[in-house]
Formats: structure tokens, sequence, C-alpha cells
């Protein structure tokens, strides 16, 4: 090979790659991934702090004493609430009815003095049939509140039922609205932190950016000057002959092993993307001759 071809692989590129291979591994010693911030730590401290709402134990308090009550306790309730209709309605209309009745005894006891019947077997089976109308009609009225009263009774122990239940129902929605409210702070808090940390991520990654750039420097250059190694032509400066008859035919000389060796180390170094990392087909040599 030419002296300037021997110079340049001999001198520059096996020190070079002597160096490289030489060189020792060197890990990165800076920060990669960036912290979370006071915001966000602050929001996770909230999130391990929650706990159920008050309102669900409330709420289920009521569930409770409701899916344990006894039949009798049920009873009782109704007992009371129409012990309550006869009270308060019933007694007043019975006590409205005698007044009436007595009113109608006077107005009856002046007709017959009226008519001059004071006494007599005549005067005795009227008031008593007056009496046992009364009586029936009172009877029949009785019976008739005494039922509307129990049912009243069933259908108010039925609705307060239904209130409480629906009273506990608002109960846990309340707590329930409370602890996505709650959830949804700590979730806002969590993602303006995250925007901070991302711009402290960035400047970490220009870090590392910069240090894969040094390291990746010599090899980069290793690959321009393999690559530049491959430019040169095949068997430049060197000729062989030989005699046939009287004829003398000149080839070229192919790769050696050693070109070869550093051409596939300058792609290596390159990344396979280097300007002459590679050839197709062989050269001609403008230098030969026959």
């Amino acid at each position: 090979m030419p002296e300037f071809q021997e110079k340049f692989l001999t001198e520059t590129l096996l020190p070079m790659a002597e160096d490289i291979a030489s060189t020792e591994f060197t890990p990165y010693e800076g920060t990669r991934v960036a912290a979370m911030t006071p915001m966000q730590r602050e929001a996770l401290e909230g999130y391990g702090g929650l706990t159920l709402p008050s309102e669900f134990g409330e709420a289920t308090d009521v569930y409770r004493r409701m899916a344990q009550r006894t039949p009798e306790e049920r009873q009782a309730d109704i007992s009371a609430y129409t012990q309550a209709y006869t009270s308060n309605v019933i007694d007043p209309t019975m006590a409205a009815l005698q007044r009436q009745r007595a009113q109608a005894r006077v107005g009856e006891e002046a007709q017959a003095i009226k008519s001059g019947a004071f006494g007599g077997d005549r005067r005795s089976v009227y008031e008593g049939e007056r009496q046992g109308a009364f009586e029936a009609q009172m009877g029949q009225t009785l019976g008739q509140m005494q039922a509307q009263g129990y049912s009243q009774a069933v259908q108010r122990a039925a609705a307060e039922d239904a209130q409480r239940m629906q009273a506990a129902g608002l109960l846990s929605g309340q707590g329930l609205q409370g602890l996505q409210t709650q959830q949804a702070i700590l979730a806002a808090q969590m993602g303006a932190g995250e925007a901070e940390r991302q711009l402290a991520q960035q400047g970490l990654d220009v870090g590392y950016q910069d240090y894969m750039s040094r390291m990746n420097y010599p090899l980069t250059q290793f690959g321009i000057l393999t690559g530049a190694a491959g430019a040169i032509p095949t068997g430049y400066g060197t000729t062989t002959g030989s005699a046939t008859g009287s004829q003398t035919t000149n080839t070229r000389d192919p790769y050696s092993a050693f070109g070869m060796g550093l051409q596939a180390f300058g792609g290596l170094g390159m990344g396979g993307i280097g300007p002459f990392s590679s050839f197709q087909g062989m050269q001609t040599n403008p230098f030969s001759y026959r």
C-alpha cells in the first residue's frame, strides 16, 4: 500500500482504536428521575389520610337497627300510633256523640212533658228504642274509627320507616360526595405538582443527553476516519503481473483482511450511519495497466 495509506492506518486509526478500546466504562452519576414536588408529597399524604366518612357509619346504624327490629318491636310502634289515634281522634269523637245524645234526651223529655207523657210503658219503650239506636250507631262508628286508626297506624309506621331509609341514603350520599370532593382536590394538587416535576425532569434529561453525546463523540470521530480509509481505492499503488505466452496481464489486489476489519470496525463505531461505512462492489483501480 502507499506510504500515506500505511501511515494513516498505523499512526492514526490504530492508536485511536486502542485508546477507545482501553477506555474504562464511565457510569452516569447524575440524577435520572425528578423527585416528587412538595405539593405532590402533600397530596400523597392526603390520599393516605383518607378514611370512610362518618356519615357512612351513621347510615349503616340506621339500616342495622331496622334490619334487626323484631316483630314485637314493630307491633309496639303500631300500638303506640294506634293509641295516639285513639286519644286524639276516637275519644273526642265518642265524647261529642255522648253530648249530642244527652242533648237529644233533654229534647225528648221536653217533648214528652209537653205531650203529657210523664211515665208509663210507652215512654220507656220510646226511650229504650232511642237509646238502642244511639248505642248501635255509636258502636258502628267506634268500630269504623278503630279500624281506620289501626290502618293509619300501620301506614304511619311504614312511612316513618321509609323516611328513615331515605334519610340514611341521603346521609351516605353526602358522605360520598364529601369524599369525592377531597379526592378531586388531591388529584388537582397532584396534577399541578406534576407540571412542576416535568420541568425538572426535562432539565435532568438535558444533562443525560449531553453525557451520552460526550460518550459517543470518540466513536463518531473514529467512524469518520474509518470511512475516509475505506474511500481509498482497493490496491491503490500496487500491481501484480502474470505472463501467459507473449501477453502480460495486471490484476488488482483485493481488500486485505486488515482493511476489511478496519472498515467493519468503523461501521460499528458509526452505528451503521457513516458516509463511508460500506461499499457495494469493487472499485476499478484507475492506475492499473497492462
